[in-house]
């Protein structure tokens, strides 16, 4: 006779798990999925062109001109035996803006001179001092007629600046004409020495006639780079040339990295620094070169 089980009570024998539901024999997104995707990648990462080259420039030992069959292999291309020919070169970007740059090198290497219209606060306070008028005050202008001499520094300090030293050269020739334009290179400073057209020839330093702007494209030593003290001219060596550039009676701006905050005070009273900043306005330029220029006139 069977024995009736217990209600609510459980066959005796292994507990079955918590999930017996069957998995199915592919998940969405499973292995299979995932592989998939790995392939279209890797065949997007094949199909992408490469921006180098796996072409030997030298043979190896014992191989020269020979092929794997014993055949003579051609002879390789010269221009893949020049190094450096392929460049990617980043585009220059301009330290001050576009629709000022032009505006700036014009404050840099203005100069005033007398206009043909006549000056009425100037006529109206000789009158009210009730002074001898022998000539008409005539109102000043600025103009570029008296060209520039430009300075390039070409020291190892200024090397990250080579962009802006071309981009320079160019803007300076186009605003102040390229035939009014002296363009000079130097290490150190300019009293050490200057190079004109042949790189091999360094001549003495002459200042241009008074009234000229003399535009420095230089940080006057704030930069000392590792090993190379002796070629970086210190703060007195700038000054005693600073000097002799507004003894002999030509206005100095000072196109440089830093900010003029930078400098010390001595220098900042008898040069107008415009720095390679992106934030830099035509207000500044002009007040910079106009407050050395009236210093100049007052010596």
């Amino acid at each position: 006779m069977a024995v009736p089980r217990a209600a609510g009570r459980r066959r005796p024998g292994p507990c079955p798990p918590p999930y017996a539901r069957p998995a199915p024999a592919r998940w969405p997104g499973g292995p299979d999925l995932r592989a998939r995707r790995n392939r279209e990648r890797v065949r997007r990462l094949g199909d992408r062109p490469v921006d180098f080259s796996l072409t030997a420039l030298d043979p190896l030992p014992g191989t020269a001109g020979e092929r794997r069959d014993g055949s003579p292999s051609p002879a390789p291309d010269p221009e893949l035996l020049r190094r450096g020919v392929v460049t990617t070169g980043l585009r220059h970007e301009p330290p001050w803006k576009r629709d000022w740059e032009r505006g700036v090198m014009f404050a840099a290497v203005a100069t005033t001179t007398e206009s043909t219209v006549c000056d009425q606060p100037a006529l109206l306070r000789k009158v009210a001092r009730q002074e001898v008028l022998r000539s008409l005050p005539l109102r000043r202008r600025l103009t570029t007629r008296r060209g520039a001499q430009l300075l390039l520094d070409h020291g190892r300090a200024m090397a990250p600046f080579r962009d802006d030293r071309a981009w320079l050269g160019e803007l300076a020739g186009s605003v102040a004409g390229r035939d009014r334009v002296e363009v000079l290179r130097f290490r150190g400073t300019p009293g050490r020495g200057v190079v004109r057209d042949d790189p091999r020839v360094r001549a003495a330093y002459r200042p241009p006639a008074p009234g000229t702007p003399v535009v420095l494209f230089s940080d006057l030593g704030r930069m000392r780079p590792a090993f190379a003290s002796g070629a970086v001219a210190g703060p007195d060596e700038w000054r005693a040339f600073v000097d002799s550039v507004v003894h002999a009676g030509c206005p100095v701006v000072c196109v440089t990295p830093y900010q003029a905050a930078d400098y010390s005070l001595a220098l900042r009273r008898v040069v107008a620094f415009i720095p390679l900043d992106h934030r830099i306005s035509l207000r500044h330029a002009h007040d910079a070169t106009s407050r050395v220029r009236r210093a100049l006139e007052g010596v």
